[in-house]
């Protein structure tokens, strides 16, 4: 009987294919695990990156909500004096707010002593504070060592962050901020003119914000021969620019720096007490002598404004108009209504209202994108946003506390207030109402004023302004004094304009990459 051998040939193979088969479950096991840990380290690193990320963000911000001149811990002089010479007096000045972790030293300015040192700064251009980039001659590194370091006047006192558990092992991972007045040559390359804010201008200059323009302006290009935005005349509503860099390091060694350029919102329109911005507008004087605009600066007996103003610009317009047509339509209007007092809508209480043309100082508050941009710009900056009804309940500012307040529609007005006021509908001024500050009736453009109430009457110290833009073009203002009362309308400067104080607005956000 013959027997079959070819079997036996395969004696063992269940064992190495079972072997093989470990091994690939096993190969298959060990990849997975090295992909966990991978994707788990990779997530840490993520998340540490967006700490990184979000405490430098948090560290722009505090600086830039230590601008207000109400903030809890201001980092200017005026109001609160503290610290003493801290807000960049002038181009040639470094601020830092430093955010230390207990033990730890952070010391910006000072390239061998600290791990923050702030290598950012090599990759600006400040002419007035160093004549180069700070770099190393010897080998053209960005900061490799302290060889053309700014001059020691222009550090100011570090002032410690007040941020939430600063101070502690808890606090916010920023180790520094720093804020500095921009310059035309700042933000662009040493000797590459093109790269500058303006080409055009020298690179010291200060760049200054246009918040009608929406705009970054040198100041020598809005007025020749300006360094500075203060020099800037004042018929051109700017504010400097201000640039505010934060560093946030993590313990992991995660590294994120960022940058903000900030001004304050600057928003005055031609000075008088009631600016009518329109063709032919419409204006209904009281049919009483007890109502009135006063064009004179500091009339009446107005609250102090929070902030020292020494302001005075003396008689200006009770009422401004676009043309000189329409200041004569408008005084005809005032000197024909029977029980009016023409001399109650002066700037001097002579018989003759004083009524005017603001086409030469309207600027920036001529066209509808324009005032437009004011509006958007107020909502977004807004303490107070109302939805706007017949009673908007919500407060609209103290004398000590004032704010900004934005109305999306009509308000039927019967409480006081005090800031800025912006309604896009038709707004009415009922009873003893009382406002310190500026009005802005722009979208409709219609004002209703019903009487004054009783006692002293509605009184407003500040300045209205009425533009109807609801067509695209500029139409015709309305302003109605229906019925008597005692209701007058004072024009100051120091209160109308007072809102360039009260917020600093971000105009650009970057983040620098090396």
């Amino acid at each position: 009987m013959r027997h079959n051998n070819l079997r036996q040939n395969e004696r063992g193979m269940a064992l190495i294919l079972s072997l093989l088969a470990l091994l690939l479950v096993s190969a298959v096991g060990l990849g997975m695990i090295y992909m966990s840990n991978t994707e788990t380290s990779i997530n840490a690193n993520y998340k540490d990156t967006q700490v990184a990320f979000f405490a430098m963000r948090a560290g722009l911000e505090e600086a830039r909500e230590r601008m207000r001149y109400d903030s809890l811990a201001p980092i200017h002089t005026p109001p609160n004096s503290l610290p003493t010479k801290a807000f960049p007096p002038a181009a040639n000045s470094i601020v830092y707010i430093i955010n230390p972790r207990p033990g730890e030293t952070v010391d910006p300015a000072n390239y061998s002593t600290t791990n923050f040192f702030d290598d950012e700064f090599c990759h600006e251009y400040f002419p007035n504070i160093l004549t180069a980039y700070y770099v190393d001659p010897a080998t053209g590194t960005a900061c490799a060592s302290s060889t053309n370091a700014p001059p020691a006047t222009a550090w100011e006192p570090y002032i410690n962050s007040n941020g939430p558990n600063s101070g502690t092992n808890s606090a916010l991972k920023y180790k520094w901020v720093r804020v500095t007045l921009k310059q035309n040559g700042t933000t662009g390359r040493q000797g590459v003119v093109s790269s500058y804010v303006d080409p055009s201008q020298p690179a010291a200059n200060q760049v200054c914000w246009d918040a009608v323009l929406y705009k970054e302006r040198v100041s020598s290009a809005i007025t020749a021969g300006a360094t500075t935005c203060d020099q800037v005349t004042s018929s051109n509503n700017v504010e400097p620019v201000y640039l505010v860099t934060s560093l946030a390091v993590t313990p992991s060694g995660s590294r994120r720096v960022g940058q903000y350029d900030v001004a304050a919102f600057n928003i005055a329109p031609p000075p008088g007490g009631l600016t009518l911005d329109g063709p032919t507008p419409v204006f209904g004087p009281p049919n009483s002598n007890g109502g009135g605009i006063n064009g004179n600066d500091q009339s009446g007996t107005p609250p102090a404004t929070p902030l020292a103003c020494g302001t005075n610009l003396g008689a200006q317009p009770a009422v401004g108009t676009d043309t000189a047509l329409d200041a004569t339509s408008v005084s005809n209007q005032i000197t024909g209504t029977p029980g009016t007092k023409p001399a109650n809508f002066s700037d001097t209480g002579s018989s003759t209202p004083t009524v005017t043309s603001d086409q030469s100082t309207l600027g920036n508050w001529s066209t509808v994108q324009q005032l437009n941009n004011i509006v958007t710009e107020m909502s977004n900056v807004a303490n107070v946003t109302c939805p706007g009804s017949a009673k908007c309940s919500l407060p609209l500012g103290t004398a000590a506390s004032p704010q900004i307040t934005f109305v999306n529609g009509n308000l039927d007005m019967t409480q006081s207030g005090a800031g800025i006021l912006v309604v896009t509908g038709n707004l009415t001024l009922d009873g003893s109402m009382s406002f310190d500050g500026l009005i802005l009736v722009i979208g409709t453009g219609n004002i209703q004023v019903n009487g004054g109430g009783g006692g002293s009457g509605a009184a407003i110290y500040g300045e209205l302004f009425a533009a109807n833009t609801t067509g695209g073009v500029l139409g015709i203002p309305t302003f109605n004094w229906n019925g008597g009362g005692k209701a007058t309308i004072y024009y100051n400067s120091c209160w109308a304009n007072f809102g360039n104080n009260m917020q600093y607005i971000t105009i650009a956000s970057r983040e620098e990459m090396y």
